[in-house]
């Protein structure tokens, strides 16, 4: 391929779907519990997945509270776990992983139509608290 010919981008009607921006930081324990009193006070939890292993999945059933996931945490007896909630509109993922002394948090922004709504969505904020 000759580099010097400019690849024209594909028509708006072809183009691709654009995805939800990540963001990605460390948080040491003192943030990580701002964060669960963010979103315990802020947003409508629909649920909190943990990760045990290191390899393998999590049943789909598998979920915790936010106490739980806390106590989780803190005491490192998962290697880290995915915070789904509802925050001004939009479905935010939170996923912590352990990352030696300190926290990897990956951000993401859903903002699903109606129509296609995330299916783990709650209908009740206080069902998926527990």
């Amino acid at each position: 391929m000759n580099s010097e010919m400019p690849i024209r981008p594909p028509p708006p009607e072809e183009a691709p779907l654009k995805l939800p921006d990540l963001n990605v930081t460390l948080l040491d324990a003192d943030q990580v519990e701002q964060l669960f009193r963010d979103i315990e006070l802020c947003a409508q939890i629909i649920e909190i997945i943990p990760k045990f292993a290191a390899r393998g999945h999590v049943s789909d059933t598998t979920t915790v509270t936010l106490a739980q996931a806390r106590e989780l945490l803190a005491t490192r007896a998962v290697r880290g776990l995915q915070i789904r909630y509802r925050y001004e509109d939009a479905e935010w993922w939170n996923t912590l992983m352990l990352a030696g002394d300190q926290f990897r948090l990956v951000r993401i922004r859903h903002e699903f139509p109606d129509e296609t709504a995330s299916p783990t969505a709650a209908t009740d904020p206080t069902e998926a608290r527990g």
